[in-house]
């Protein structure tokens, strides 16, 4: 292997997957139909629980969910709860990185509509999404009045997940912009945990609001306004990160964005990792379909599945 990754699911619950069962597994070499053993040890034999299991795969769940609110935050953006009865499948989703698949009730499996958790309140069971209302599938489930379809829970929906788990008395800036606002709420709550230090810098984007503004104001941070567009935010931007003595940036929002704020660390006489958000097309989630396969240094990469480092996302 000449990339350097990791499976997201390897030693969960879901592994082996139907990867594993159709001699495609991403890190088992076995598995893969091979010959010998050479895979990029996790910790965990995919190969030996494969074969413990029987071949038998653990499939996600797919729940008919009630929804407790919908809150039209503007006429093209929604939030949306909903009610998940499984205490344990509450606490999965209540990660950095989570996602899931929704769909309004009665409809067919493409309208699928992938979706970072917001939030989670483990206490309610309650989890929270953010839709930017833009085509017939996100209108479908703006339109979703009593109950919808949610299958997962699915995790590699950052890279750079080991950074934020491992982090403990580190200076973080969080980046978020437009829509992308909406995968930094758990980002933050689980690095509050380790008592790092935390500086927020929101920017309205397209969508025209500051989704995450009023829960991180009850987490007890209050996130600067500012506008990447601009000259002297990102001016400003190069001067925090040098000045603030900031360890790690995390950066939710477009590829465009993670590109910028790249070149802007790039540029930094010191080196800071740069964790963000998963922007990949993705619509199995179970890295069977291929829409989420990219070419890397000659390795097919599924974004659905492989946490890899930015710059090897980014390709710089």
């Amino acid at each position: 292997m000449t990339l350097n990754y990791y499976c997201i699911d390897a030693g969960s619950q879901y592994c082996p997957c139907h990867l594993a069962k159709t001699d495609n597994c991403l890190i088992c070499s076995l598995l893969q139909g091979k010959d010998t053993c050479d895979c990029n040890w996790q910790g965990i034999c995919v190969y030996q629980e494969y074969f413990w299991a029987g071949g038998k795969i653990e499939e996600r769940k797919l729940l008919l969910v009630p929804v407790v609110e919908k809150n039209f935050v503007t006429d093209k953006l929604v939030t949306i709860k909903i009610f998940i009865p499984s205490a344990s499948l509450v606490r999965d989703y209540n990660q950095p990185g989570a996602f899931a698949f929704l769909r309004p009730e009665n409809s067919l499996e493409y309208y699928d509509v992938p979706l970072c958790v917001m939030d989670v309140d483990e206490s309610k069971k309650i989890i929270k999404f953010a839709v930017n209302i833009v085509g017939p599938k996100s209108k479908a489930i703006a339109r979703s009045e009593n109950k919808v379809l949610v299958r997962g829970p699915y995790w590699n929906g950052l890279f750079g997940l080991k950074h934020i788990k491992s982090s403990y008395n580190k200076h973080w800036l969080i980046i978020g912009r437009g829509i992308g606002q909406a995968s930094i709420i758990p980002v933050v709550k689980n690095l509050l945990r380790g008592n790092n230090k935390i500086t927020v810098l929101l920017d309205s984007g397209s969508i025209k609001v500051n989704l995450a503004e009023d829960e991180l104001k009850k987490l007890g941070i209050t996130p600067q306004e500012f506008d990447l567009n601009t000259t002297f935010h990102k001016m400003r931007l190069r001067e925090i990160i040098e000045k603030d003595g900031i360890d790690f940036v995390y950066s939710g929002g477009s590829d465009v964005q993670h590109k910028f704020i790249q070149n802007v660390l790039n540029k930094l006489s010191f080196s800071i990792p740069l964790i963000i958000s998963n922007n990949h097309q993705l619509c199995c989630g179970e890295g069977v379909c291929g829409s989420c396969e990219t070419l890397i240094d000659g390795e097919l990469i599924h974004f659905c599945k492989i946490q890899l480092r930015s710059e090897q996302v980014l390709g710089g």
